[in-house]
């Protein structure tokens, strides 16, 4: 968000702070799942224009004193401020934030409800996941769409339609790395986001887990058409970065065992770094560094 440009930083920081919060509102898990369903609910009927009082009222109460991770604390502390500068934007942005925050608590809410107030729920097909990856990060591509023709003169040289399905499939690939990758700690936590696999096969795990990495290269792939599309370096730059660490990190993951995968995949230091070069001169043309 520090690389985009001025025009844009505002109202993605400012939908980047909501998804945050009510993030962090979905996973807090020494809550009761139906208190965190019903919180999410309130969470949307304030952005809507709802009641704030009660609310409030319960998160200051029954939610921040469980906070134990400082920032998500203070964030939480800050909701009125956050709900009050959603209030003094552009309605246009108001209505994107609208948009892209339905979707991401759809999803949280669905998320919930399936692996917590349901018994042994298991997804039974590829749509299933597709969906979900679309409700919690495909939308922002959509949103950082809107975002980008609103705020910026010239965003992009590609039509606004292929641009937002270029930047939903963006948002479910990289969602996707982060199943995948979390996949051991979900399946310990009695989640399996793979759909109609068995949890107790390691065989099917690896091989699912496999095919849907090579989903999540096609998904990048048109990240990278979307980022190469933009005008601006800084709005490049600042787009292909994620898709850059992604590809890194399925790298790594195509190379580790199940124990290595356990343990937890994460690139070095040095290569985000490297990552971060990369984007600043990623290709303003349709040739690009990842296809």
């Amino acid at each position: 968000m520090r690389v985009l440009p001025k025009a844009m930083r505002e109202p993605v920081s400012l939908g980047y702070l909501l998804a945050r919060a009510s993030d962090t509102l979905a996973d807090t898990e020494v809550l009761d799942a139906r208190l965190r369903s019903d919180l999410l609910n309130g969470f949307e009927s304030i952005i809507e224009g709802g009641e704030k009082t009660a609310w409030f009222n319960q998160l200051e109460n029954e939610v921040i004193p469980h906070q134990t991770h400082p920032g998500e604390r203070v964030l939480l502390e800050n909701m009125q401020g956050i709900f009050q500068w959603l209030e003094n934007i552009s309605p246009p942005e108001i209505a994107a934030i609208h948009t892209v925050m339905k979707h991401i608590l759809r999803g949280q809410k669905l998320d919930i409800e399936r692996f917590e107030l349901q018994q042994g729920f298991r997804m039974t097909r590829d749509d299933e996941l597709d969906d979900y990856c679309y409700l919690v990060a495909g939308c922002v591509g959509e949103f950082w769409t809107d975002v980008g023709g609103l705020t910026l003169t010239r965003f992009s040289e590609t039509e606004t339609a292929q641009l937002r399905e270029w930047g939903a499939n963006y948002g479910k690939g990289l969602q996707l790395i982060n199943i995948l990758r979390d996949l051991p700690n979900d399946l310990n936590a009695g989640r399996c986001y793979l759909p109609n696999v068995d949890p107790s096969d390691l065989d099917t795990l690896l091989s699912e887990s496999a095919r849907w990495r090579e989903r999540a290269r096609a998904y990048l792939r048109d990240g990278a058409s979307y980022a190469s599309s933009l005008v601006h370096r800084r709005t490049r730059a600042a787009t292909a970065l994620p898709g850059l660490i992604g590809l890194q990190t399925l790298d790594l993951m195509e190379k580790a065992s199940w124990e290595e995968l356990s343990q937890g995949v994460k690139i070095s230091r040095h290569d985000v770094y490297r990552c971060a070069w990369d984007a600043f001169i990623f290709p303003s043309t349709e040739k690009c560094l990842v296809c």
